[in-house]
């Protein structure tokens, strides 16, 4: 079986944790989708189904961040007013099989993509100036497991031969394990460059809890990540390439 196994309350926990961890950054306008998708999920694991679902915060209501006005440039020395908005789709399985029979973990089985929008206000006009989507592979997909996409952000020219169509489905840049909400932390720290540093190295009931929750979960990636390099024969950089991490990585106890 493919897919990545995670545990049902990490995930629900994250969906509280980037809200307080966050706050200050977050249009509070859209945190309420951050409540949806904790509801989902909480649906999802006391179902009694094991069908495939949809996990999201959909793209025609995404979460956004609050403006900032030359922040993507340290000492907010760009030329641009931003903010950045997110949207995710996970396919998922509740799990309720064998060792799995107890409904606290479910099965990443499907499309796993997490949109990244940036939103220049230009004359007082909102318009998109950049997109990338965060993947997770499958068993069969090329490029590493775990991967960015730059996307080309609607553009009224749809030739072939303007940058990134929509046919073009590379570069895949490698990426660090990432669920939804990990990639909103990225992208706070690109958005707001000096903010979020200072923001991130203040410890605080909620930089505790959220460094809580995703810290065994990196660790463990980091780790497989330098096993495969280690047992590999040949380029350092094929073996990330095409190492497949085990279903049961993120799991604790594994």
């Amino acid at each position: 079986m493919s897919g990545l196994i995670f545990p049902f309350k990490g995930l629900i926990d994250e969906c509280e944790a980037i809200k307080a961890y966050a706050s200050d950054f977050l249009d509070k306008t859209s945190v309420g989708v951050l409540a949806e998708a904790k509801s989902t999920l909480e649906n999802i694991q006391v179902a009694k189904s094991t069908d495939l679902k949809r996990w999201q915060i959909p793209a025609n209501r995404p979460l956004r961040t609050i403006w900032s006005d030359g922040e993507s440039q340290p000492d907010s020395k760009s030329k641009h007013k931003v903010r950045a908005e997110f949207s995710f789709v996970w396919q998922i399985r509740k799990l309720d099989e064998g060792k799995w029979k107890n409904s606290k973990y479910f099965l990443l089985d499907g499309l796993a993509s997490t949109v990244t929008t940036l939103v220049a206000d230009v004359d007082n006009e909102e318009k998109v100036i950049a997109r990338w989507t965060t993947e997770v592979g499958d068993a069969a997909s090329p490029g590493t497991h775990f991967h960015f996409q730059v996307n080309r952000p609607g553009d009224k020219d749809d030739s072939e031969y303007f940058p990134f169509p929509k046919s073009l489905d590379i570069p895949r840049l490698p990426a660090p394990l990432m669920s939804p909400f990990l990639v909103i932390d990225m992208a706070l720290g690109e958005v707001f460059q000096d903010r979020w540093k200072k923001h991130s190295l203040t410890e605080n009931r909620d930089s505790k809890w959220w460094k809580g929750i995703h810290q065994d979960r990196v660790l463990r990636f980091l780790k497989w990540q330098a096993n495969c390099v280690q047992d590999f024969a040949g380029s350092p950089w094929m073996a990330l390439k095409i190492a497949k991490p085990p279903r049961e990585l993120l799991v604790e106890g594994t």
